[in-house]
């Protein structure tokens, strides 16, 4: 049974095409080194080169296009919504800088925030339980270039538009999905516009504002920070920040979106601001927001818990980036081919979050068998992380390609040479 028959994913490719690509998303299940960004081959060493060409030939294979790749992908998101125990499912979106200063081959950079951060912008969204916050599926990769933007959803070079207006849209074509259960859009405060948010009409949205932003409130304008002076916050219990625990006060009232600067003909619409604090055990405040949201038939605990989910986008970017798959490092030299392997990679990724999302039994035993194989040292209160999964994989899946070649005598003999070089410890 293939990988796609196994989890009843879409894939439109051809069939040599499909089983190349479900090879190289097997081959993305491992944690690259910075000096050896490329496609690792689960092949013998004498096929090594030849698994390079066909992967370079998959790239810029023009039969073989971001929607067709963002097939399985999107099955996962769909499966993976079903399967979810929650009421709404969170969407986070966040943009991530790529940044490619060194990489003089590829010619359709842009420049981010200075003349050195010279590379790709990644705006992408990521689906995430709104119970647990576990990650789900990506279900949204836009790519940012000096010619205009790379897509997902469709094949051709899009012009270049405001962070906002490129969310938006995103955000209308998710809705279009029709998933299991309703999204929650969540952004961070750069979607802070009351006129951008009105925008959104009936989408369920949450965002945290800046402290100086102005709504109405009780009939005047004030800043999100004078507001919160008026609320007075309740514990709601610890919660988990960043690795660390915290006590959780959260308090709320009602809101106008209507800025001082604005001249509205008819009433602004209202929406629930919601003030937010992480204190420690000491009462030090380790973080306060000020969040907005239309979501009005759940607590506002939920609310202040599902922006905390949000941090979850930020360690999947850690992931591709530092963490995992080296993204920054990779040698593709367009943005169209870095594009199509990011979202073979994010594949790869989401079966990785399957599996560390399954507390069964039997996901948990294999989960410590991959982290022991991983050689990685993990925390007493986090025994398992994605990185580890992800090492770990790759060695079991070397292991799995290295019975399939060598028979046991000859591993046995191989054995018997090693230990001449280091003694019984092998």
């Amino acid at each position: 049974m293939t990988l796609f028959e196994q989890h009843q994913l879409p894939c439109i490719l051809e069939s040599r095409l499909s089983k190349r690509y479900q090879t190289l998303i097997m081959e993305h299940m491992t944690v690259n080194s910075s000096n050896a960004p490329g496609v690792e081959s689960l092949r013998h060493h004498t096929q090594s080169w030849a698994s390079t060409q066909a992967t370079w030939r998959f790239y810029h294979n023009e039969d073989v296009t971001f929607p067709m790749l963002s097939g399985p992908m999107l099955g996962l998101a769909r499966s993976g919504v079903k399967e979810s125990q929650s009421r709404y499912v969170l969407m986070a979106h966040d943009w991530c800088h790529i940044n490619f200063a060194k990489h003089h081959s590829k010619l359709d950079k842009t420049k981010m925030s200075h003349a050195l951060d010279v590379g790709y912008e990644l705006q992408a969204s990521l689906l995430v339980d709104a119970n647990t916050g576990a990650p789900i599926a990506p279900a949204g990769l836009n790519l940012l270039t000096s010619n205009g933007i790379y897509q997902c959803r469709s094949q051709e070079l899009q012009p270049k538009q405001s962070h906002l207006d490129s969310l938006f849209d995103s955000i209308h074509w998710q809705e279009q999905l029709h998933l299991d259960k309703p999204l929650v859009h969540v952004v961070d405060r750069e979607a802070d516009s009351a006129k951008d948010l009105r925008r959104l009409g009936s989408v369920h949205w949450l965002t945290r504002t800046k402290k100086g932003s102005t709504f109405r409130h009780e009939g005047q304008f004030k800043t999100a920070e004078i507001i919160s002076r008026t609320i007075s916050p309740d514990l709601k219990g610890v919660i988990s920040l960043r690795g660390k625990e915290g006590y959780l006060f959260v308090g709320e009232t009602t809101v106008e979106l209507h800025r001082k600067s604005e001249k509205l003909a008819s009433a602004a619409p209202t929406c629930r601001f919601v003030m937010s604090l992480v204190t420690d055990d000491e009462g030090k405040e380790l973080a306060r927001w000020y969040l907005l949201s239309n979501v009005l038939d759940v607590d506002a605990t939920e609310i202040a818990t599902w922006y905390c989910h949000r941090w979850n986008i930020e360690s999947w970017f850690k992931l591709l980036k530092s963490d995992g798959h080296q993204l920054e490092k990779w040698q593709q030299t367009t943005a169209e081919s870095i594009l199509k392997r990011l979202i073979t990679a994010s594949v790869a990724t989401t079966l990785i979050f399957k599996l560390y999302s399954d507390s069964s039994d039997e996901a948990n035993e294999f989960k410590g068998f991959l982290v022991k194989l991983s050689g990685r040292l993990t925390k007493r209160t986090k025994p398992v992380t994605q990185p580890s999964l992800l090492a770990g994989l790759w060695v079991f899946l070397q292991m799995c390609e290295v019975l399939d070649t060598y028979t046991m005598d000859e591993i046995n003999a191989m054995r018997q040479i090693a230990s001449s070089f280091f003694a019984q410890s092998v």
